[in-house]
């Protein structure tokens, strides 16, 4: 992704992190939107608007992108006071860093970023769209996932109008970025590895699916059911929506609509909902965890880590997502009475149960849990865990 940063390594950056609440530190809080789960030791007020307009993007995402497709699941949202505390887990020239549940250590999308975006909200809505497009289709090949988030991160919602514009150029320095450095689409189809995603694979990826949506929507719209319904196999998809059309034809179709072609900014007339949120005070254990999942996720230090997740343990022994990260970091080792004791005093937290489910002592107690564990898993469809015992159970008795 081209913002994202997934395992960094960043070393002596503790002044900027403050204390936790009981020692002076500002107090942290838990925002809950129907698809979002955001904690902050920054501002309430700019905690709501961050949340509204990550529910507006997504709306639009959804209803636009993906034709009204399904998309439910929540996302996880760390949002830091300001650009210094976020610097303190990745480099300062990163606005955001994104997990993708496939990337995540708690399976599930994961955001670091400044709650008070200002600026900034074209890069978060980069990454935001990633985040939520990967739930309607976890496995995006990587053109159609980078030009996907390229065509909304200049979306304009004008939330008082009730219009949303869609469709601008990119910019770059100024100037819009259409033609700069296209590749074939032939190089930009073979490549899916990071390595390859340089400028010209960003644009062309902008320029193909931009492309497709003003001139072939039809097409494009059965390549993405296509993805939906068959995950991982994207030339069949492909073949399916656009037949047997050359990419050298599509390609050449593509240039000549750049240059001379209709580029359409879209205008729609939508009805912006605003969101309830729930709001909860996080303690000390929350802010330990929090700190703790940021070091292992994006600096990939897993000492210091321990040392947060430890600290959070000591005050909070059955803290659900501090247990399962001790147990990430532990290699997959817990105690089983402590994995049972998670599970009682939170029986709604999936992984609590399959915490219960990989130490039971008796099988009978593993399918149990392990029950419970998919079931709960199955009401998130943003969390990606290829646990096979959740594809056993679904089947039916002989």
């Amino acid at each position: 992704m081209k913002y994202a940063a997934v395992a960094l390594a960043l070393i002596g950056c503790g002044a900027a992190i403050p204390a936790v609440p009981s020692k002076g530190g500002p107090a942290w809080r838990e925002l809950t939107s129907d698809h979002f789960t955001l904690w902050t030791d920054g501002s309430r007020d700019a905690a709501v608007e961050l949340v509204q307009r990550m529910e507006d993007l997504r709306q639009a995402v959804v209803g636009v992108g993906f034709r009204g497709a399904g998309a439910q699941g929540r996302v996880l949202v760390i949002a830091l006071r300001d650009s210094d505390e976020v610097g303190a887990y990745m480099p300062n020239d990163f606005a955001i860093a994104v997990a993708s549940p496939s990337n995540s250590y708690i399976h599930q999308p994961l955001i670091l970023l400044n709650v008070d975006t200002g600026g900034d909200f074209e890069i978060a809505a980069h990454e935001l769209t990633h985040t939520i497009s990967q739930v309607v289709i976890p496995k995006q090949p990587r053109w159609f996932a980078e030009g996907l988030a390229s065509y909304f991160e200049t979306i304009e919602i004008h939330r008082s109008e009730g219009k949303i514009d869609l469709g601008r150029a990119p910019m770059y320095r100024g100037e819009p970025v259409i033609q700069h450095h296209l590749i074939s689409l032939a190089s930009l189809f073979a490549c899916t590895e990071l390595a390859c995603a340089d400028a010209g694979f960003y644009a062309t990826a902008w320029a193909l699916f931009t492309y497709l949506t003003n001139q072939r929507g039809a097409e494009l719209a059965r390549y993405e059911q296509g993805l939906i319904a068959s995950p991982g196999n994207h030339a069949q998809a492909w073949a399916d929506a656009f037949g047997n059309v050359p990419l050298e034809t599509l390609e050449q179709e593509m240039r000549a609509w750049l240059s001379h072609g209709s580029h359409q900014v879209l205008h729609f007339n939508v009805t912006l909902k605003t969101w309830p949120v729930a709001e909860r005070a996080l303690g000390d254990a929350d802010v330990y965890t929090a700190r703790g999942l940021l070091r292992y996720q994006f600096q990939g230090r897993e000492d210091a880590a321990k040392v947060e997740i430890d600290a959070a343990l000591a005050l909070d022994k059955t803290h659900p997502l501090a247990r399962f990260l001790e147990y990430r970091l532990a290699k997959d080792k817990i105690d089983p009475e402590i994995a049972k004791a998670t599970a009682e005093a939170h029986p709604d937290d999936w992984r609590a149960w399959l915490l219960v489910a990989d130490t039971a002592q008796s099988s009978d107690d593993a399918v149990a849990a392990t029950r419970k564990s998919c079931e709960l898993i199955a009401k998130n469809p943003a969390i990606a865990i290829e646990w096979q015992a959740c594809a056993t159970l679904a089947q039916p008795a002989q």
